[in-house]
């Protein structure tokens, strides 16, 4: 693959839906699966806030953030040759993002620290670099890409100081082919700070996020209908100090959304998802201490049963949870306070996770092969939590 080949020579109105709160029988149960495979990428520095998709071909492709030399770095995984490669691509504050393309290519956004957000992707023999012009200030946090139809990206960001006096506002700008079109897509103050973003089947976005702002802390979302967002809050409204971090969306094959997040006042991974017009809110785990700036990792199997990879900072551990029988079942992937910034997918009947190391220097990877469903209820089990 050329690919691998270059890498070795190196303020609208929020509407509130109706919430239902869906109260599975109460406990969440370890299970033993299928062992997992642990290793490190490679020797370097890095493993911050990365970011993980899997080709049609079986390779892993990872955006991260490599703080010591303060520069995003790209690392591919060969499955033909069952190796690692990573290069750095440019200067940056961290939070990166990845997506492929149509044509399995990368495309990675990240902020520079001051008003700037860039692009870079791989156009089939090199890496080109595209500037997003913002008119902002400081920009800082997370990104997140994707792609439309036509393969143009459009990414979310959260503008921390703009032009003027805006202060703390989700945005997207999306490349139209000729330039940048930029759009506010949550005015409110503290909107976006963690974001997530996917592309419905029409190409359309659809947007998960936290607010952080103390009079409107919320787990916010909202969705583009072709003329104007529609923008809601599912948790929060009305609750000054409600804080929802670490978001996480995937979109399924009816375009509905799933997302993982933290409630960092209670100390809880949640998962929520649309059914029939209706939003449902669900506990997922418990945890002794939430991470910042986090991020949990959300996938789909192919029967669209939802995982959801999150981080105990209290404990040091790195665990993923699926739901079985209306509970929801975790495994422990690493520990040793391994596991921040973790990203989830799944392909090819593999789960894959990256995460940092527990000095938050080096990227780590796990993955393990996707245990038929019949097979889980045949494992080991204990009742851990209630």
């Amino acid at each position: 693959m050329q690919l691998v080949s270059k890498v070795l020579h190196r303020r609208p109105m929020m509407v509130r839906n109706a919430i239902c709160i869906v109260l599975f029988t109460s406990c969440v149960i370890s299970a033993q699966t299928a062992a997992w495979q642990v290793g490190a990428v490679d020797s370097d520095t890095g493993g911050r806030y990365s970011s993980l998709r899997i080709d049609n071909y079986g390779n892993a492709h990872v955006s991260q953030f490599d703080e010591t030399a303060g520069v995003v770095k790209y690392s591919f995984w060969d499955h033909a040759l069952n190796k690692w490669f990573t290069t750095s691509l440019d200067r940056s504050s961290g939070f990166c993002s990845l997506v492929l393309d149509s044509k399995q290519r990368p495309h990675i956004s990240y902020p520079e620290g001051t008003g700037r957000v860039k692009e870079i992707y791989w156009d089939g023999s090199s890496w080109q670099k595209r500037p997003v012009e913002t008119q902002a200030r400081v920009i800082n946090y997370y990104t997140s890409i994707a792609v439309d139809a036509r393969d143009n990206p459009m990414i979310t960001f959260y503008e921390e100081i703009g032009a003027g006096n805006n202060q703390g506002r989700l945005r997207l700008v999306t490349w139209n082919g000729n330039y940048w079109e930029l759009r506010t897509v949550d005015a409110d103050i503290g909107s976006g700070k963690f974001n997530s973003l996917a592309t419905d089947s029409m190409g359309r976005p659809q947007i998960a996020y936290g607010n952080v702002e103390y009079q409107n802390a919320s787990l916010r979302y909202a969705r583009w209908n072709g003329r104007s967002w529609e923008n809601e809050i599912l948790e929060g409204a009305g609750k000054p100090g409600t804080s929802m971090w670490s978001v996480a969306m995937v979109l399924d094959k009816a375009d509905a959304p799933h997302i993982a997040y933290t409630d960092v006042n209670n100390r809880l991974v949640k998962y929520a998802t649309k059914k029939g017009g209706r939003w449902q809110l669900q506990t997922v785990d418990s945890l002794t201490q939430v991470g910042y700036p986090d991020r949990n990792g959300m996938a789909l199997d192919d029967h669209e049963a939802p995982y959801i990879s999150y981080y105990d900072a209290g404990q040091g551990l790195l665990k993923v949870a699926h739901q079985e029988n209306q509970r929801w079942v975790t495994e422990v992937v690493d520990r040793n306070f391994a596991g921040f910034n973790n990203s989830l997918q799944i392909a090819h009947d593999i789960i894959w996770i990256t995460y940092a190391d527990e000095t938050g220097e080096r990227l780590k990877f796990a993955r393990r092969v996707l245990a038929p469903s019949n097979s889980s209820s045949e494992a080991k089990r204990e009742v851990i939590h209630k």
